[in-house]
């Protein structure tokens, strides 16, 4: 088989969606490309996102790709990868071009490294910030010296307070999340909402052992680092929280309690500006949902 044919082939295989059951293909698959398992991850995507794959004929996956739609007006992307051994096929554009089809008159955003980011440029994707993972052990002390002031009392967020912490939501993201939300009231670890009426909420969830801070909404940065300190705080193993680029000042006082900065992405958008208040929206729920 030529080189030509052998990308004719691989393009022209189906695009399926997957389900649960493919889970191992997808982790092995993402261990393929030197990625984390990241089991309970993908659980969640299964629960709120559409999973989609190309199956390789040699077996496994040959690529993945998640869609995470809130409304008709905005989706995410995330999880694109493509397998080592059908890199540079044309296959990462199709899946791309596979799930901006599926979104049509959506605004679709994404995280993107820098392998990823010449391809969604020439898609039409248009960096609008960035996203620094911090990770480390958390230490309630500052390590830094500095004093912050006193937040707002933080309580465990119920059944019966989602309807006011959606409509926070709503303002803040642009779009409906309720779905999410929802599935984190049994997901996540910790869950968590501070003022009256509520003004910030923020969950942690494990994502095999590590601790994933996220989503992250708060009226200030103050507010914000509390909710953090409320959630992180007694925690023995690593802490994750990916913060927004506009937010230095929360990215300083993660520094200074032991969360070190990691990897930088980029915020790309397609189709349109981000909607809502995203100056209080600090960390997604993970890169790869928003």
């Amino acid at each position: 088989m030529t080189a030509q044919s052998a990308r004719m082939a691989i393009t022209d295989l189906p695009v399926r969606r997957l389900g649960l059951a493919d889970l191992p293909a997808c982790v092995a698959l993402a261990g393929d490309r030197g990625w984390s398992p990241e089991q309970n991850k993908w659980r969640l995507m299964f629960a709120v996102s559409d999973v989609y794959g190309v199956d390789d004929p040699a077996g496994g996956l040959a690529g993945t790709v998640v869609l995470t739609r809130y409304g008709s007006q905005l989706a995410t992307v995330g999880m694109m990868l493509v397998s080592s051994r059908r890199g540079r096929q044309g296959l990462g554009r199709r899946l791309m071009q596979y799930v901006l089809d599926e979104a049509a008159g959506a605004v679709v955003y994404l995280t993107a490294t820098e392998q990823g980011r010449p391809l969604y440029a020439q898609l039409g994707f248009r960096a609008v910030d960035s996203s620094t993972t911090y990770m480390g052990i958390f230490s309630s002390h500052q390590l830094d010296g500095a004093v912050w002031p006193a937040s707002a009392s933080v309580r465990p967020v119920t059944a019966g307070g989602l309807g006011a912490l959606g409509a926070l939501d709503r303002a803040v993201f642009g779009a409906d999340r309720e779905r999410v939300l929802a599935r984190l009231l049994t997901f996540a670890e910790r869950f968590v909402e501070c003022g009256e009426p509520v003004g910030g909420y923020a969950a942690a969830w494990a994502n095999g052992d590590i601790t994933m801070i996220g989503p992250l909404v708060a009226p200030d940065v103050t507010t914000a680092a509390t909710l953090i300190s409320r959630l992180a705080g007694g925690l023995a193993g690593p802490v994750r929280v990916d913060i927004a680029g506009r937010h230095a000042g929360l990215a300083r006082w993660a520094q200074a309690h032991g969360l070190p900065a990691g990897s930088e992405t980029t915020l790309m958008a397609h189709g349109g500006p981000l909607p809502g208040d995203r100056a209080r929206l600090f960390a997604p729920v993970s890169v790869a949902i928003g």
